[in-house]
């Protein structure tokens, strides 16, 4: 059974026998040849191809392909099927997935109990990426702030540096639901920000300061390690998949362009919440 629900109409989406995803009010939406569909409706973009762009994706991509994120994926995957591990079978979103590279990693650890993983993003060059090149989680396009996910249907939500919305996770997360956000903690790319600003500021505030009942937290992990970055490809990769490469400016970048090593610090907070009911 599908979790999906039209956009439009909020009714039940399923598959049709034309390959694509219809409700009663036949409202359809077809399946891209990549396996994606897109549910993000006109009125809920505010630009023209919102989210990430095609060089942050890229640049993502590339960074975590070549495993320099594996630690971190290793913990989060760890602690997802800790959290779930008195279910045979469940279902995941990863909400804001990118371009998926944590998506599947969570759908291969849990195909052993036929668990259905989706992942969705506002970004549609992102989305199809991610399906373009991962068969086993279901991708598809939407908001954030307008999951088009029935109510209660969700039993695990994953948020890796993505956008917070704790109306909406409460809405589609079932009783006793969970969910996994990860975010900055205070040294995060300390030695990246310190070549863009004057001084590097610990992060402080998080999206953790904004999780309201009844989210309840019911663990914290912290993940902290020192990447050795050899080459200039791997540096400017990390440097265009965060927000600081927008606020460098063009010598900075350029400086960038001749570093050959580095040393940087990865700081993550994992922190699993449950909605109490």
């Amino acid at each position: 059974m599908s979790i999906l629900i039209c956009p439009h109409c909020q009714y039940s989406l399923q598959l049709t026998e034309n390959r694509n995803y219809g409700c009663e009010n036949n409202h359809q939406f077809d399946i891209a040849k990549e396996g994606y569909v897109n549910l993000l409706p006109v009125n809920q973009k505010k630009s023209k191809n919102p989210g990430d762009n095609d060089v942050m994706i890229a640049a993502r991509r590339s960074f975590l392909e070549a495993g320099h994120y594996d630690s971190l994926v290793d913990e989060v995957v760890q602690l997802v099927c800790d959290q779930l591990n008195e279910k045979e079978e469940a279902t995941l979103l990863d909400s804001g997935c990118g371009e998926g590279y944590y998506t599947n990693r969570i759908a291969e650890k849990l195909s052993v109990n036929n668990s259905q993983v989706f992942g969705t993003d506002i970004s549609k060059y992102a989305v199809r990426l991610a399906a373009k090149r991962y068969k086993t989680p279901n991708f598809f396009v939407s908001s954030v702030f307008n999951l088009p996910v029935a109510a209660k249907s969700v039993d695990f939500i994953v948020s890796i540096f993505a956008p917070f919305q704790a109306d909406e996770f409460q809405r589609v997360l079932a009783v006793n639901g969970k969910l996994l956000i990860v975010s900055p903690a205070e040294n995060h790319l300390k030695e990246i920000a310190e070549l863009v600003y004057d001084e590097f500021r610990p992060h402080e505030k998080t999206i953790l300061d904004k999780v309201p009942e009844p989210f309840h937290q019911i663990a914290k992990k912290h993940c902290r390690f020192v990447l050795h970055l050899e080459g200039t490809n791997a540096i400017l990769n990390l440097l265009k998949m965060t927000p600081y490469y927008w606020s460098a400016s063009e010598k900075q970048v350029a400086n960038f362009e001749i570093i050959q090593q580095m040393e940087v610090t990865c700081d993550f907070n994992i922190t699993v919440f449950e909605v109490v009911v």
